[in-house]
C-alpha cells in the first residue's frame, strides 16, 4: 500500500528488507505511524523518483513518516502529505507531512 510497484524499488537502498526489519523495530517498540493509524487504506506516497515519469503517474513510496507514542496518538488532529511543492519546478523528489496536533 505504501510502494507503487515494489518489484520497481526492491534493490534500491531505499526498500531494502533490513531497513523494513528496522522501521518495524521501531514499531515494536511503542511507536505509531500516525498517517497509516489516521488513513488506514489510503494509498498516497511522499517519494517519487526523478525517472520516467514517476510524478505525473503517481509511482512513488510513502517513505517519509511521523512516528508518535502512543500516548500522543489521541492528540493528532490530522496529517497530510502535502504534494504541492512536488509539483513546482525543479522540485526536491520528496513531498513535506503536515501533521496537526492538538
Amino acid at each position: 500500500m505504501d510502494v507503487y510497484d515494489f518489484k520497481r524499488f526492491e534493490n534500491d537502498a531505499l526498500f531494502k528488507i533490513e531497513i523494513r526489519k528496522k522501521f518495524q523495530d521501531i514499531l515494536n517498540i511503542g511507536f505509531v505511524d500516525i498517517y497509516r493509524h489516521i488513513h488506514s487504506r489510503k494509498e498516497e506516497y511522499t517519494f517519487w523518483d526523478y525517472f520516467a515519469g514517476s510524478w505525473q503517474s503517481n509511482r512513488g513510496m510513502r517513505i517519509d513518516h511521523f512516528l508518535v507514542s502512543k500516548e500522543l496518538v489521541n492528540k493528532v488532529k490530522d496529517i497530510k502529505i502535502n504534494k504541492n511543492p512536488r509539483s513546482k519546478i525543479k522540485p526536491s523528489d520528496h513531498t513535506p507531512l503536515e501533521i496537526e496536533i492538538n
